[in-house]
């Protein structure tokens, strides 16, 4: 029964009927609700079908099933045709999750602005632990494909080749992009200001741990471990100060790399620094973003 059809709201194809009738559940179909759907979705005679065929058809009680169908008829999922006897059509998967989409994005926009009209309290800015490597993967690249302004970033060729999809989402976008690596690279990231060690490889870096540092948009950052293997113990968050650290690290990094190499960083890191350090330097990057590889 899996759909191959969407709207933009993601159903992951699941590896049995019963995997899909969970996801429209997340949806907020009840079990007999998504069973109902299926089942009317499934009829080939395109007349659509009787409560009695439904009921028939899977495992809801005749009892309960035009309850069920009248249901589906009020989110949209299902219509009537005919008198005598009724007959149910299951509504075209697009046109249901354009339904789903709009009514979401309505009770969202209500509620944000419900909870907008709240008094406003301080607060201190969450961090989040994330210690597997597909977490901590999987939120640098969410926060590569979020970014806005800026993308500053300090990480090894590997997690680099993890998050090439990311990067190359955003090539288009006017981001001010600075990549610092410690080991060569097996690729170049599009826009990007990279800074790399292009020396020979030390015999003692074989050992050594990876870890990252992400800055997106001065507003949030991700510090810690990215082996495969370990508790990373990663640090995601959008507190200033953190963000701060993290930013200044990748600074430090770039500056002590162009200092061995006699050339001036400045265009590069400027845009990284505090606005009241150098007013307007990230709008500036942001318009003539700096890509010199290096």
């Amino acid at each position: 029964m899996a759909r191959p059809r969407r709207d933009g709201i993601q159903l992951a194809v699941p590896t049995s009927p019963e995997g899909l009738v969970g996801e429209l559940g997340a949806l907020g179909l009840s079990r007999n609700e998504a069973l109902a759907y299926l089942t009317l979705l499934e009829d080939a005679g395109g007349e659509g079908l009787t409560g009695y065929e439904v009921a028939a058809r899977s495992s809801i009680p005749r009892s309960a099933v035009y309850t069920v169908l009248r249901k589906l008829q009020n989110v949209g999922a299902a219509f009537e045709v005919g008198e005598d006897p009724v007959r149910f059509v299951g509504i075209d998967p697009d046109s249901w999750l354009a339904t789903v989409r709009r009514s979401s994005n309505a009770r969202i926009a209500a509620v944000r602005s419900s909870l907008a009209t709240l008094p406003k309290r301080s607060r201190p800015e969450p961090v989040w632990i994330l210690r597997r490597y597909d977490e901590v993967m999987a939120r640098i690249d969410e926060m590569v494909r979020g970014a806005e302004q800026s993308v500053w970033m300090s990480l090894w060729g590997r997690e680099l080749e993890v998050l090439r999809p990311a990067l190359h989402a955003t090539a288009d976008r006017p981001l001010h992009r600075v990549i610092h690596s410690p080991a060569p690279l097996l690729w170049q990231p599009p826009g990007f200001s990279t800074w790399v060690n292009t020396q020979p490889t030390d015999a003692e870096m074989s050992s050594w741990s990876h870890k990252a540092l992400v800055v997106i948009d001065r507003r949030e950052a991700l510090i810690g471990g990215t082996e495969p293997t370990a508790d990373n113990h990663a640090v995601w968050t959008s507190n200033p100060s953190l963000v701060d650290v993290a930013t200044n690290h990748i600074i430090l990094d770039i500056t002590l790399m162009a200092q061995a190499r006699g050339t001036d960083p400045a265009e590069v890191v400027a845009p990284m620094m505090l606005p009241h350090l150098v007013p307007g330097s990230l709008e500036q990057a942001v318009a003539s973003p700096a890509s010199k590889p290096s």
